[in-house]
């Protein structure tokens, strides 16, 4: 009883915390989104001239949405080691106890069929490191961005455009801690509670060019320097808590060599969003998890959808304004090997369709002197992202497992790093 109690408040607890919104209680301009709408200022790109009001806008500041809306959708997707024990329990009829069945120790990011058995517990934490280098294909290391001068009456002073190359760090450190009870035979019950640290950095270089005024730097300058470029940044870093996840899983079809198992997981937006620790939305999943046996090799497919609620990171953190972030289909394909009674080789294709959303691309600007410039600029469109995974766990002593997992990409959608490691250590009684 005392343990049963224990898993119904792991449950409860992260609800709980979503209601309490402590973690995002503050909304001060000094959080990780805002950092790039005020990268140039709030009021936007505006040079010192008293005598001539130049404001530029940009659709890399008057869009930054997209990439905020970038990370959200990354974070509402971010793989965790999954919470299924590599030890399964089964009870044997004549002897009356609990034994293990499995050959292998499971996938590291897929689920498999098996439960994990009546009353037994499995505990383990994880650490990843993602460090973001790409959106959409585009190196963040060099955004190229094109300012247009506003609207004016003087024509001349209309033709000249500022434009700046950003670079842009993006790193987040997700520390998970996870546990599953198994309720029965075939329905366990698992808690995953992140850790996150997340850090923003950007710098731009900005230049004017006076594609109208020429050589006349009187009009159109930066207020220190060459007068001609001028350097912006900003930087920050958040740690807290982030959304955490419970998942229900029931294993409905199970024989010999093969195992179906339907499953929910339920993400309460537990993260503070303004500070990228979450995604500030709620998330919804279903999934179903098949898993076969050959051998000591056990193939496994895992298929989901997921539904997410709406976020301030998907609409506009200036005002507060929520949007809906994109739903996901999900799918995961894939092979564990007990390689020998201690150690098991894990390899998975991880796929996630995204049927709306942002995209950025690069295009070309011409300037009224037809020169070009290279220019981000964001469009509406399916997303399509897919890694490769490919790790090990090891059994040292008792029920200790050590895991070991590098997650690649596989092509260049989304939000994207090129290598991801996760390190885990796990113990199940």
């Amino acid at each position: 009883m005392r343990i049963s109690r224990l898993a119904a408040l792991a449950v409860a607890w992260p609800l709980w915390l979503a209601a309490d919104d402590g973690a995002g209680g503050a909304r001060g301009t000094n959080k990780l989104a805002f950092i790039l709408p005020n990268l140039f200022g709030t009021g936007g790109l505006t040079l010192p001239n008293p005598d001539h009001v130049a404001h530029f806008d940009s659709a890399f500041r008057e869009s930054f949405t997209p990439f905020n809306s970038a990370i959200a959708s990354q974070l509402t997707s971010l793989p965790i080691p999954s919470p299924a024990s590599g030890f399964v329990y089964t009870v044997d009829p004549a002897l009356g106890v609990a034994t293990k069945s499995s050959i292998s120790f499971g996938p590291i990011l897929a689920e498999r069929a098996e439960t994990i058995g009546k009353d037994k517990f499995f505990f383990g934490f994880s650490t990843q490191f993602f460090r973001f280098d790409t959106l959409d294909g585009i190196d963040l290391r060099k955004v190229p961005a094109v300012f247009q001068h506003s609207p004016t009456d003087n024509a001349t002073f209309q033709r000249d455009l500022i434009t700046a190359d950003t670079f842009l760090d993006m790193r987040i450190g997700q520390f998970t801690s996870y546990f599953t009870y198994g309720l029965t035979e075939r329905v366990d019950v698992s808690v995953a509670v992140p850790l996150v640290s997340a850090n923003l950095d950007a710098v731009s270089t900005a230049r004017v060019q006076r594609i109208g005024t020429g050589t006349d730097a009187s009009v159109h300058f930066f207020g220190s320097g060459d007068r001609t470029t001028q350097q912006f940044s900003g930087a920050g870093h958040a740690f807290g808590i982030g959304d955490v996840l419970v998942r229900t899983k029931g294993t409905v079809l199970r024989s010999a060599n093969a195992g179906l198992a339907l499953g929910l997981d339920l993400r309460a937006p537990t993260g503070d969003e303004y500070d990228f620790l979450g995604s500030g939305a709620a998330g919804v999943r279903p999934f179903v998890a098949l898993s076969l046996r050959a051998g000591r090799v056990s193939p496994h497919v895992n298929g989901s959808f997921q539904w997410n609620g709406s976020s301030v990171l998907a609409g506009d953190v200036t005002t507060g304004r929520k949007q809906k972030l994109s739903n996901e289909i999900g799918y995961i394909a894939g092979a564990d090997i007990g390689v020998t009674q201690k150690f098991t080789l894990a390899m998975d294709v991880l796929g996630i369709s995204r049927t709306k959303g942002t995209y950025a691309t690069l295009t070309n600007f011409t300037a009224a002197n037809n020169q070009t410039f290279q220019n981000v600029a964001f469009r509406s469109g399916a997303r399509n992202i897919t890694n490769g995974s490919v790790g090990f766990k090891v059994n040292g002593v008792a029920n200790l497992l050590v895991t070991f997992n590098l997650l690649f990409k596989l092509n260049n959608d989304g939000l994207r790093g090129r290598v991801t490691p996760l390190i885990g250590l796990a113990y199940s009684f």
